[in-house]
């Protein structure tokens, strides 16, 4: 069956950066692929961002109400009612669960788009959560009951993240890194990174702040020999394949990197990606550096060090990776709609 309209309701700041609006293009892409259209309705969003949302052939609204609130999914329901929407994607914390039920008592297939499994009750047809692997109690103590699509296999990636057919140089030494922290930098943790990196001289470090980046002035003056920084790039993924091994603040661009078979050190900004980072870490997928909070620049000398010198590691983490995520989520989350849809 041919999808019709996504509406998808999410936003993108500094606050809470840029990975909900990403993750959402990236099923939007899956959508369009299969015969549908896509809508986006925000809030907040970047000026950076506009133009990408625009080149994905995605419809951009404003929703002039306070995030999450009553006046807020009210005017999603008209826009959803004005779309003929087949389904509404809802995706950020911020979006309780009187919105979700409010969404769905007006006609509406509800896809929620979680991470952390802590509303009250999940009013909805279908639930993503790519961080949950198969552990569905923590939403069925909650009395819910739509459909849920859980781990890995889900994550939302974009098309460019899909895996071809190319096989990955693994260099004897690596030299090579990549630093980015998402979408946004709230911390201001590139600047810490970089000047830990900046005595290793044999090293390469391509630094890439995202669309939600408010600190570009600061990291042009950012002055060292071995350093390059990109802004917004359209080929991140390009970087992740060209990269030995990438410092980054977990989020979805862990799971990008994943994909792209890069070796990864990896921070974490909440409780959940805690969990993610050190399960992962267990596995021997990534390298858990610690909280952000708890940064320590000679540490990350070490293990960046460290891992650049062992192509076994970095081989193995990359066989890892890409075994765990192979950027099909975002299809896969489309066929679970439509074959709810007929149902």
């Amino acid at each position: 069956m041919k999808p019709g309209v996504l509406l998808i309701r999410a936003d993108a700041s500094l606050a809470i950066g840029t990975g909900h609006v990403m993750r959402c293009l990236a099923l939007a892409q899956a959508w369009q692929d299969a015969g549908g259209t896509a809508s986006l309705a925000v809030t907040e969003l970047p000026d950076a961002l506009s133009p990408r949302v625009a080149a994905e052939g995605v419809s951009l609204s404003r929703v002039h109400a306070t995030p999450g609130g009553r006046e807020d999914a009210v005017e999603t329901v008209a826009q959803a009612r004005r779309l003929s929407a087949d389904w509404v994607v809802i995706d950020g914390d911020r979006f309780g669960s009187d919105f979700l039920k409010t969404v769905r008592a007006a006609g509406f297939r509800v896809l929620l788009i979680d991470d952390f499994a802590d509303r009250e009750s999940f009013p909805a047809d279908l639930i993503v959560n790519p961080n949950l692997d198969e552990d569905k109690e923590p939403y069925r103590r909650r009395g819910a009951t739509a459909e849920l699509l859980a781990g890995p296999p889900y994550v939302l990636l974009r098309r460019e993240f899909r895996q071809g057919t190319e096989k990955r140089e693994i260099r004897q030494t690596g030299h090579r890194i990549l630093v980015t922290l998402g979408g946004s930098d709230p911390e201001n943790l590139t600047p810490k990174i970089v000047d830990a990196l900046a005595h290793c001289f044999d090293l390469e470090v391509t630094v890439i702040a995202g669309a939600g980046c408010d600190k570009a002035d600061e990291l042009r003056k950012l002055k060292a020999s071995n350093l390059r920084v990109v802004f917004n790039p359209p080929n991140m993924a390009q970087f992740m394949k060209d990269s030995d091994q990438a410092i980054i603040a977990a989020g979805g661009t862990l799971w990008e990197l994943l994909s792209t078979g890069c070796a990864v050190l990896s921070y974490s900004r909440n409780i959940v990606q805690t969990r993610v980072v050190q399960a992962l870490s267990q596995r021997g997928v990534v390298v858990d550096m610690g909280e952000t909070r708890h940064f320590d620049p000679a540490k990350l000398a070490v293990s960046a060090k460290e891992l650049l010198n062992s192509r076994m590691a970095r081989e193995r983490m990359t066989n890892l990776g890409r075994t765990l995520v192979d950027g099909l989520g975002a299809t896969r989350v489309v066929e679970a709609t439509q074959r709810l849809g007929v149902q």
